[in-house]
């Protein structure tokens, strides 16, 4: 869900403590993902997903992955540089347009995997490939 992979973030970041208000979000309250949530938006990692929500409960798609994987490794300031002329695919009308970029860029780079040649961006993310964003970057930079 939107929140676990908040949470996953959040983890990679150390897991510092936060506090649990700091976010404008009218669905997060003082449970489960509030921290995560807080620390993320002061982050400048996320903004929601509209109306004051940020929709923890609901899954993740391959977009709103690739968008807070690209702030996280900016914000780290590994290099999210996206060439001209890569954004050409054959599923690029499906994409938001606040997460064109970052789909091809995270699948351009290896970051996230395609999907049968596709960016798919509406479809889920499972949490084993979630998971698997942090631990091959983490692997990675061990070598």
């Amino acid at each position: 869900t939107r929140g676990e992979f908040v949470i996953l973030l959040w983890e990679d970041g150390g897991g510092v403590p936060f506090d649990k208000t700091a976010h404008p979000f009218t669905d997060i309250s003082d449970d489960w993902v509030a921290q995560a949530v807080a620390w993320a938006y002061d982050l400048g990692l996320t903004s929601g997903a509209g109306d004051g929500l940020f929709a923890p409960d609901r899954p993740i798609t391959r977009e709103e992955c690739a968008a807070l994987l690209r702030r996280w490794d900016g914000h780290w300031g590994r290099d999210t540089f996206l060439p001209d002329g890569a954004a050409a695919c054959n599923d690029y009308a499906d994409i938001s347009p606040w997460a064109d970029d970052s789909l091809y860029w995270a699948c351009i780079t290896g970051r996230m995997g395609w999907r049968d040649g596709r960016l798919a961006p509406l479809e889920e993310v499972s949490r084993a490939e979630a998971e698997g964003y942090f631990t091959s970057r983490s692997r990675a930079s061990q070598v």
